[in-house]
């Protein structure tokens, strides 16, 4: 008895033994190919990783470079580049340059757009080997992409500025005692920044190419400084430079008349008129020669712009009530002047409204030029502010004015 049931078991045992054999060899397959996709689908996470770190970079690094310089082309080659010195190898680049360029080499092939006004998208393709999955799947590489995209948002305070020196050589010095007060927009300086024991800094940012100091240590924790900045370029060249060629040909002043109208075409005024008051009719008054206004006189116009060959000096008690013009070739220009200097030391009794460019001159910002209503912009190769100086622009950006560029957006990535 207990040996047919002995028997009956081991039967049993055989069978259940031989159905685990089978069910394991039927499955086996199965769990191989979910452990190969596994470990594939590890080694595309690991790579889809190192791809978007790639495109992050890259992208970050187009757009802050198109905040710099405003050229959508360096931004797409300033993206590529730093994706290359990021672990995407060097390739052939194509595109139109304009807006697209593609970097392709080997395994890689990345995308680059700009998408106005101020957005870039990197996307960065990597095709790598499927180690395990390929010998259950018809293919045996595995296409891993990243994709990022950064955009200039605007700045909380600035992103333009009202002063701008633009030599790099070149030192912009607010004297002790001077006040300087431009809550709306940067003073920035190509060169070095030397700030003395002032009395009152007020701007959004201060920004230089060289250092900022040395009781700019003492300014700083109040505002926003930037110090080693990448070099401004001249942002009226292109649109008031064409205008800084003064005839030759002078001629005199009307002599007796309180109304001033600009010189004939292809000749030039020779300045200063006598002493009195004038109302200055809509154009542009090209000056051979220095360009001064001394005590005593008084200037009155709107829609005008003087273009001097030579030096401007504006006298503290010369009263000055101008405007550019809206439009036109000279639109927002008040003054351009080609010599060393360009000294504006107006009181109360002056009210400037438009761009002042005198791109190879000392801007000297003497006196108190902080009368209500001021609306100026001004780029010069250099800007000092005496002790005891006060110069305000209330940053009005008048009809015609174009603003000067400056820290015009945080590089952020968004995608």
């Amino acid at each position: 008895m207990h040996g047919e049931v002995t028997r009956g078991r081991g039967k049993g045992g055989r069978r259940s033994r031989g159905s685990v054999t089978l069910l394991v060899a039927l499955a086996l397959p199965a769990l191989l190919a979910v452990l190969g996709l596994g470990i594939d689908i590890a080694y595309w996470a690991m790579t889809r990783q190192e791809v978007q770190r790639i495109a992050d970079l890259a992208a970050l690094a187009g757009v802050a470079r198109y905040g710099a310089g405003g050229q959508a082309s360096e931004a797409l080659n300033v993206a590529a580049s730093v994706a290359e010195l990021n672990g995407l190898p060097a390739g052939l680049r194509g595109g139109d340059g304009a807006t697209t360029l593609t970097d392709t080499a080997g395994a890689y092939a990345a995308t680059i757009t700009f998408i106005a006004p101020a957005t870039l998208a990197v996307t960065i393709v990597k095709t790598v080997p499927r180690l395990f999955s390929a010998l259950f799947l018809t293919s045996g590489t595995q296409p891993v992409a990243a994709r990022a995209v950064a955009r200039l948002l605007p700045r909380a305070h600035g992103g333009h500025a009202c002063l701008l020196a633009l030599s790099g050589a070149g030192e912009t010095v607010l004297d002790d005692g001077a006040s300087l007060r431009m809550a709306g927009c940067d003073l920035r300086a190509n060169g070095t920044m030397t700030l003395g024991a002032v009395s009152a800094v007020d701007v959004a940012n201060l920004v230089a190419g060289g250092t900022i100091g040395p009781e700019g240590n003492d300014v700083c924790p109040a505002l926003t400084c930037i110090q080693y900045a990448a070099q401004a370029a001249d942002p009226y060249a292109a649109l008031y430079g064409p205008l800084l060629a003064v005839p030759s040909r002078t001629v005199g002043l009307p002599r007796g008349q309180t109304m001033l109208t600009p010189p004939p075409a292809g000749a030039a005024y020779a300045w200063p008129p006598d002493a009195g008051s004038y109302t200055l009719a809509p154009g542009i008054y090209d000056i051979d020669g220095d360009f001064s206004v001394h005590a005593g006189t008084t200037l009155t116009g709107t829609g005008v712009t003087f273009i001097v060959n030579g030096n401007v000096t504006i006298d503290g008690n010369a009263a000055l009530h101008l405007a550019a013009p809206a439009t036109g070739p000279a639109a927002g220009l008040l003054f351009a002047a080609t010599g060393g200097l360009f000294q504006l030391a107006g009181g109360a009794a002056t009210v400037l409204t438009g761009t002042l460019y005198a791109p190879r001159a000392s801007l000297v910002l003497d006196g108190d030029n902080a009368a209500a209503g001021d609306c100026l912009y001004a780029v010069a190769a250099s800007i000092t502010l005496p002790g005891g100086a006060g110069f305000a622009d209330a940053d009005c950006q008048a009809p015609g004015m174009t603003p000067i560029p400056d820290l015009p957006g945080v590089a952020s990535l968004v995608e």
